[in-house]
């Protein structure tokens, strides 16, 4: 910053001295709220891979729900779980229509890992949120429906494909959305 007040005759601070102080407080202060929301940005697309992942990063389950205890509406995701009734990702990725990898990648882990125990407990977290999206089929005619919804531009989303959402990891926001449609909320 560098500026110093100038004492005036009369032993008190310039006035102009102090506009542009506070001028130049304001501009950084300016500055200051980009560069604090370009690191909120940048940390909201931080994934940790599993290989780094400690016990003390984990992912945080999804905010629950009305419909999490409707039997119509979580025997609609049925089929997304196996015999021991864990989520699978391998039947994630199906529904959703991307690779293992693809969906590996999005969860922070590696195909190898997800391939061997695609029903671990560690993923049952994540998988969460693609399980209340995945509910939509409940208004969709069949899975191919709620393929083509996934990667249809949506103006309540910004014109955002709700694929290309969950791809950049904003889970719980398309999770919500879909409770929202499901509910008859306001969005």
């Amino acid at each position: 910053m560098g500026t110093t007040l100038t004492k005036t005759s009369k032993g008190g601070v310039d006035v102009t001295d102090l506009m542009h102080l506070r001028d130049t407080l304001l501009e950084e202060r300016q500055r200051m709220s980009l560069v604090l929301a370009q690191i909120e940005k940048v940390l909201s697309g931080v994934r940790v891979p599993e290989s780094k992942q400690t016990d003390t990063v984990r992912m945080a389950p999804a905010r629950t729900s009305p419909l999490d205890k409707a039997k119509a509406v979580t025997s609609a995701t049925a089929d997304l779980r196996e015999g021991n009734g864990n989520l699978s990702a391998v039947r994630v990725a199906k529904l959703y229509g991307v690779s293992l990898s693809q969906l590996a990648e999005w969860l922070g882990r590696t195909k190898q890992a997800m391939s061997k125990t695609p029903d671990a407990d560690s993923l049952q977290d994540a998988l969460g949120y693609f399980e209340r999206v995945a509910r939509l089929r409940l208004i969709t005619k069949d899975d191919g429906e709620f393929r083509k919804w996934l990667r249809t531009p949506h103006e309540l989303l910004d014109n955002a494909r709700p694929l290309e959402l969950m791809a950049k990891g904003e889970w719980q926001a398309m999770a919500d959305y879909v409770d929202d449609m499901l509910t008859g909320a306001p969005t």
